[in-house]
């Protein structure tokens, strides 16, 4: 295999600093992600978009890192290292298994949320499917408000895999 699972597994327990979101909450998000969700019920729909909160749902919409960049982020947290390093042993493949999401508060139009991640598990050993070879990563996410008041908890579970016809 030649992927060192113990030193990945070494990162078990660590977590990122604080990520900030790129982007404030937004009526246009909110409204935008209804739509595309085909939402016609409150907070959706109604005209005072100024005192409604998110759905709860749309959090990871405005934590997600900027898909395109002008230039590469470092990779230093824990996670993003464990990424990488299954990326260039040729783990090239991913694909989510499981997201479990607890939301403890609203979030309101015009915050910024940050976030951390924490690096909760690393399959023991690979595990062969259908798509090829995998390691599983578990993921912990904890998402909090401008007040540094953690607003969810998500944790997300995916499988890297060599993929069986690699993509050129």
């Amino acid at each position: 295999m030649g992927t060192d699972l113990s030193g990945l597994r070494k990162l078990v327990g660590k977590e990122s600093g604080e990520i900030p979101a790129p982007d404030k909450v937004s009526t246009s998000d909110i409204r935008h992600w209804c739509e595309v969700m085909d939402e016609d019920r409150t907070p959706c729909h109604e005209t005072n978009w100024e005192e409604k909160h998110a759905p709860p749902a749309m959090l990871m919409a405005w934590t997600m890192p900027p898909l395109w960049t002008p230039e590469p982020r470092a990779t230093v947290a824990p996670h993003e290292r464990v990424l990488k390093a299954l990326d260039e042993a040729g783990y090239d493949g991913a694909i989510g298994l499981h997201l479990d999401q607890e939301f403890f508060r609203p979030v309101s139009v015009g915050e910024r949320l940050s976030y951390r991640v924490s690096l909760d598990g690393v399959s023991r050993d690979e595990v062969q499917t259908r798509m090829g070879s995998g390691i599983q990563v578990d993921l912990l996410y904890t998402i909090s408000n401008s007040q540094g008041d953690a607003v969810s908890r998500q944790r997300y579970s995916l499988l890297k895999f060599k993929t069986l016809h690699p993509v050129k």
